[in-house]
């Protein structure tokens, strides 16, 4: 059930984080909280994430629990705000999302339509719900006295450096994820005459609750997969993944890098007129840079060496064509 609100304070900037029971969403959502001159709405998808929130019993953190893939769920969020924030939203972060998925031949089609759902779709379904709420607070720029002393209002995307490139293992999370920048590319031009400005967020590995919850999705995905999948891959080359995700919470950059990316994108004046913000260590932007850059056979040659070096690679490619065969 939704709690109602008194109306939102007219000198407070309201911001929307979607995702915000866990990892960048939670981090975001308790820096703004921090800050001040903010009211800010946390969607949660559990009902203990809302309650966490309601313990601070602040009228400036508004927790909501909201499952993207539900329109009668963005209904009611878009209802709430439109009652409760005459001003209008300043910011919109579209922080909700999954991993799941990896390698195609161990990942259902059911797997991709729920990544796609989550990420991207999620994202288009709060935008629509929202734009009118953002145009509202854009217009009071050019009414209100002293309006051109607010911040210009703002869209922010969690994107991913698998928006860029094509990380091999995480094709349903990058196709995802380049749909998401696709379409933020498009909205940019597209809400540029009401002001409004569009940046993502493109974090590397971080130390996240999504990242720690990996291995045991890649041992899922191999306990599922089929018996000829199995064998034509062979162990060594699951024991190699699973080894490897050791390798990259290690080398995984702290989440509070992404989360303080996020909130100068929010606090800062021109905080969202850049584009992209890209989030790692400066080597490994450089690298995502050159891979940018390289002509495409160049880089799946490249790709193609680095996977076989680390043992990503089917121990025999051709099993179940010999299998047929026999």
């Amino acid at each position: 059930m939704t709690t109602q609100h008194t109306l939102t304070d007219p000198k407070s900037l309201v911001v929307l984080v979607t995702g915000s029971s866990t990892g960048f969403g939670a981090g975001i959502v308790n820096d703004l909280y921090e800050l001040g001159g903010y009211t800010i709405y946390a969607t949660c998808t559990t009902e203990a994430g809302v309650k966490a929130y309601k313990a601070k019993n602040s009228p400036r953190l508004r927790p909501i629990q909201v499952d993207v893939t539900k329109q009668e769920d963005i209904n009611r969020l878009r209802a709430q705000i439109e009652a409760e924030c005459p001003q209008g939203v300043y910011c919109v972060v579209n922080n909700a999302g999954i991993i799941a998925g990896g390698w195609i031949d161990m990942t259902n089609e059911d797997t991709f339509e729920r990544v796609m759902n989550v990420n991207y779709m999620g994202v288009i379904r709060i935008i629509k719900a929202l734009l009118p709420s953002l145009r509202t607070y854009a217009k009071s720029r050019h009414t209100l006295p002293n309006g051109q002393d607010l911040p210009r209002a703002r869209l922010i995307g969690m994107s991913s450096v698998s928006g860029r490139i094509n990380p091999i293992g995480l094709g349903p999370y990058a196709a995802s994820k380049h749909a998401v920048e696709s379409i933020l590319d498009t909205l940019r031009v597209e809400l540029s005459p009401w002001e409004i400005d569009i940046s993502m967020i493109e974090p590397g590995y971080a130390k996240t609750p999504l990242l720690t919850k990996n291995s045991s999705a890649i041992e899922q995905q191999w306990s599922e997969a089929d018996k000829h999948v199995q064998q034509m891959y062979g162990n060594k080359f699951f024991e190699c993944l699973l080894r490897d995700q050791e390798s990259i919470y290690e080398k995984a950059v702290p989440a509070q890098w992404t989360v303080d990316a996020t909130v100068n994108a929010i606090h800062k004046k021109n905080g969202a007129q850049k584009a992209r913000i890209m989030i790692g260590t400066w080597s490994g932007c450089f690298q995502i840079w050159v891979v940018e850059k390289l002509p495409e056979w160049m880089v799946d040659w490249y790709m193609g060496r680095r996977v076989k070096g680390a043992g990503h690679w089917p121990a025999n490619p051709f099993f179940l064509k010999d299998a047929k065969q026999d």
